[in-house]
């Protein structure tokens, strides 16, 4: 089903870490990847119906465990190295606006993304619904936002940094997505994570993306929440769009492509110069601008790409066209 695949994708998802921790030993990495692998086997093999709340929790944790280890083992002073510092109240009201002028973004590529891949989120946000909304905002918008937050704009983006914010912020990007192993969430998380890191960039402040975050995610659960409280069924809404014929549903997502891609493109260039705003009132623009100039040359004698990194993501890639050819296969039964 839907959910086992993204049980066993977020609890695969320690593959990632390989390629910030190239450092670590092989036993460190094979504890990780084994036990997450044993979790998920025991998962799928008992048939244990693992409910939503518990697959969040289990998935942040994975995520954090080997973080934590990483910041021990490397005695990394957390708020020096990572800026947890205060953030002014203007730029935290900007970062809300930010976070809510990727949306349509998110949307845009969400359903651009659908014609090669499952969107495994809609079943996520409908077992979500079963709860009350401060649970709902909780397990999706308050957790998850600072957890990833703290490891992708923190831990990961941190550790690039000094190599360059352009490089930076594209692969803790592109690591950010390709941690939810599946394709339609890589292709956005990717690009919002890119953004995030800039945010975090110009504000120098990790609040200002764990806010942005925060808006991203109560997108879904608020609108299901406003059209619960108005008494739309939004169960029978879905099932009238499936039952118009092939031909209606491709004219119809295709004017919903164009549609949304007019007014992503807006967004997008209302979320840029929000960034340039917070560049100029936190006194970064010239920095960005001297880094941007500077960012084909390589600096600190390190490189952005490495085998461990291309080798987690040739293995990531793989599992995530492996189980999306499974989940299509399923569908056809």
């Amino acid at each position: 089903s839907a959910s086992y695949w993204m049980a066993c994708a977020s609890l695969i998802s320690p593959l990632l870490m390989w390629s910030f921790m190239a450092r670590y030993s092989p036993c460190f990495l094979a504890f990780y990847v084994a036990g997450s692998m044993a979790v998920g086997l025991v998962i799928g093999t008992t048939g244990i119906d693992l409910p939503y709340w518990g697959q969040c929790l289990i998935s942040q944790a994975i995520l954090l465990i080997p973080a934590f280890i990483y910041v021990f083992i490397n005695k990394i002073n957390i708020y020096k190295c990572i800026p947890y510092r205060k953030i002014k109240p203007l730029d935290a009201f900007l970062s809300l606006v930010f976070g809510y002028t990727l949306i349509p973004v998110v949307l845009f590529i969400n359903v651009l993304t659908q014609f090669i891949s499952t969107n495994y989120m809609n079943d996520a946000v409908s077992d979500l619904t079963s709860y009350p909304f401060i649970i709902q905002i909780i397990l999706l918008a308050v957790i998850p936002p600072v957890v990833e937050e703290f490891i992708f704009r923190g831990l990961i983006y941190h550790s690039y940094r000094k190599n360059g914010i352009c490089g930076a912020a594209l692969l803790s990007g592109l690591l950010f997505g390709v941690t939810h192993l599946n394709i339609n969430q890589l292709c956005y998380a990717f690009v919002i994570g890119v953004m995030f890191a800039f945010l975090v960039e110009v504000t120098g402040s990790m609040w200002s993306s764990m806010i942005a975050h925060f808006a991203v995610n109560t997108y879904s659960i608020t609108v299901m929440k406003i059209l619960s409280l108005a008494g739309v069924d939004v169960n029978a809404m879905a099932g009238q769009t499936q039952q118009l014929s092939s031909g209606s549903m491709f004219i119809a997502t295709i004017i919903q492509v164009i549609v949304l891609g007019a007014i992503a493109m807006g967004f997008l260039a209302l979320s840029i110069l929000i960034l340039k705003k917070l560049a100029e009132r936190n006194g970064k623009a010239g920095f960005i601008r001297r880094d941007f100039e500077l960012r084909h040359v390589r600096r600190n004698g390190e490189k952005f790409v490495t085998i461990p990194l291309i080798i987690t993501l040739v293995l990531a890639f793989g599992y995530m066209i492996f189980t999306e050819i499974i989940t299509r296969l399923t569908m056809m039964v």
